[in-house]
C-alpha cells in the first residue's frame, strides 16, 4: 500500500526551477513585463508515457507550454498509476494553468489546477482544487492568497477506504529591505477532521558570492504540525562562471522529516537567483497548503522529469520520512530516500542523434511490513527497506523527439517517455 514507484517520485519531490533557461533579462521599457522579462515564444512538449511496476503496468499522455513566464499550462492524462497520495491505482485527469489577466501585466498573476481521480475496481473518486492569486506591486514586495482543497478515499481501517475532506487558505507576503527577505504567513482550514490555523515567518539572508541562508517557522494550533523549515545554496549568474551551485532544503516537524537537495556544473547551468529564491520561498510557504496538491503547484506533470536539461551535471537528494502508528504504542517508518546523477552531453552529435544523457539513481523505500503469529495470535510490525538501483538513458532526435528510459535494477519495473517539442 506504502509502495513508491520511482517515476511518479521524482514527479512529486522535484521541485522545478522557475524563471529557467532564460537569459540575464534587461530592464524591460513594458512594467507589463517587468517581473520575469523580455516576451520568449511559447515552447510546447507532449509526452506519451507507459511504465511497469512489479504487477502493474499503465501510461500517460502529459504536455505543458512554457515561455519566459515558466510553465503556465499542463495537463496529464494517466491510466493505472498511483493517486497523489501513493495509495491507490486510478485513472487521472489533471492540469493546470497560470494566467495574467490584467492587460497581460507579470506583476498580477492566477494560478488555478484541480484533479479528478477514478480509484480502480470501485466507484468512488477523488477530487482536488488549487487557486492562487499573487500581486507584485514593486519589486522588492510579494503578496499572494492561495485556497485548495481536496476530498476523496484512501484505504484502510474498518472499512476498506476511509473518506477525506481537507481545505485550507493562506496568505503570505515577502518584501526584501537590501540583502534581507522577510517573509510572513497566515492560514487556516481543516485537515483529517480537525480545524488547523496556521501563522508563520521567515528570514531570508542573501549572502556573499551569490550564498543564500534561509531559516523559517509555522507554528499551528495543532502542535504536531509546527514545521521548521532550513535552507541553504549558491546560485549561478546568468552568465555561467563554472562553478558549482546548489542548494539543501530540511522540513521537520513531529514525525515527519523532508530533505531536498541539488547540486549543478558546467557551461549549461540555469540556477540562476529567481529560480533558487523562488524555489526556497515556495517550499517554506508550502507548509500552509495541502501536500496533496503539491505536483499541482509546481506545474510538475511529466512522468520523467525534463530537470536534468539545466545543466550539464546535474546531482539531486531525496529524503522522506514519516512515523505512523500501525499498532497502539509503536510507531514504523514509511519514507524513501534517493539520489540521482545526470550526465548530459551537450555536443555530442551524431547522425540525427543529438544531447544525450545518462542518470544513475540509488534508492530506498522503506515500509511497514506486518506478521501475523498464529501461536501467540498477536501482531509484529517491523520496518522493511527495500534498496536498489536504477538507470536512466536519453537522447534527443531530429532537435524535436526526446526518447528517455529508466530500468530499475532488480525490481521488475522500467518507464519509457518519447516527447515531441515544438517552438
Amino acid at each position: 500500500m506504502f509502495k513508491i514507484s520511482f517515476f511518479i517520485l521524482i514527479n512529486l519531490i522535484f521541485v522545478p526551477f522557475s524563471l529557467i533557461a532564460q537569459k540575464r533579462p534587461q530592464v524591460p521599457q513594458d512594467p507589463r513585463h517587468s517581473v520575469f522579462g523580455p516576451i520568449q515564444p511559447n515552447q510546447w512538449e507532449f509526452q506519451a508515457a507507459a511504465w511497469k511496476d512489479g504487477g502493474n503496468t499503465g501510461s500517460a499522455f502529459n504536455f505543458y507550454r512554457k515561455n519566459q513566464r515558466n510553465k503556465t499550462l499542463f495537463m496529464r492524462l494517466m491510466n493505472n498509476g498511483l493517486d497523489n497520495n501513493y495509495q491507490s491505482q486510478v485513472k487521472q485527469l489533471t492540469g493546470g494553468m497560470i494566467l495574467f489577466p490584467y492587460k497581460d501585466d507579470d506583476r498580477f498573476q492566477v494560478d488555478v489546477g484541480g484533479t479528478l481521480e477514478a480509484i480502480n475496481d470501485t466507484s468512488l473518486t477523488n477530487k482536488a482544487l488549487f487557486t492562487r492569486l499573487t500581486f507584485r506591486p514593486q519589486k522588492n514586495l510579494w503578496l499572494r492568497f492561495g485556497y485548495e482543497n481536496s476530498h476523496g478515499y484512501i484505504p484502510g481501517g474498518r472499512t476498506a477506504f476511509n473518506k477525506y475532506d481537507n481545505v485550507a487558505y493562506y496568505l503570505a507576503g515577502s518584501y526584501d529591505v537590501r540583502n534581507i527577505s522577510l517573509q510572513g504567513v497566515v492560514g487556516s482550514g481543516a485537515a483529517d477532521n480537525i480545524d488547523n490555523h496556521r501563522y508563520g515567518g521567515g528570514v531570508l539572508v542573501k549572502g556573499p558570492f551569490n550564498t543564500y541562508l534561509h531559516g523559517g517557522y509555522i507554528g499551528s494550533n495543532v502542535q504536531s504540525r509546527n514545521t521548521t523549515t532550513l535552507a541553504v545554496g549558491r546560485w549561478a549568474p546568468f552568465r555561467p562562471d563554472m562553478l558549482p551551485s546548489g542548494f539543501f532544503i530540511w522540513k521537520h516537524r513531529d514525525n515527519f522529516d523532508f530533505q531536498l537537495g541539488g547540486a549543478f556544473w558546467g557551461k549549461k547551468n540555469v540556477f540562476v537567483r529567481p529560480a533558487a529564491l523562488g524555489m526556497t520561498r515556495g517550499i517554506f510557504i508550502s507548509s500552509a497548503a495541502l501536500s496533496y496538491n503539491s505536483k499541482l503547484r509546481q506545474n510538475q506533470m511529466m512522468t520523467i522529469t525534463d530537470d536534468y536539461r539545466n545543466s550539464s551535471i546535474s546531482l539531486f537528494y531525496v529524503y522522506l520520512n514519516q512515523e505512523i502508528e500501525m499498532i497502539p504504542g509503536q510507531l514504523n517508518n514509511v519514507g524513501f530516500r534517493v539520489v540521482q546523477l545526470f550526465k548530459l552531453f551537450e555536443n555530442i552529435k551524431f547522425s540525427i542523434f543529438t544531447n544525450p544523457v545518462i542518470g544513475v539513481f540509488y534508492n530506498e523505500e522503506t515500509e511497514p511490513d506486518a506478521v501475523f503469529n498464529p501461536v501467540t495470535h498477536s501482531m509484529s510490525v517491523t520496518d522493511k527497506i527495500d534498496k536498489f538501483w536504477s538507470c536512466q538513458l536519453g537522447v534527443t532526435l531530429y532537435d524535436r523527439f526526446i526518447f528517455n528510459a529508466i530500468n530499475d535494477f532488480g525490481h521488475s519495473g522500467w518507464t519509457t517517455t518519447l516527447s515531441y517539442i515544438y517552438n
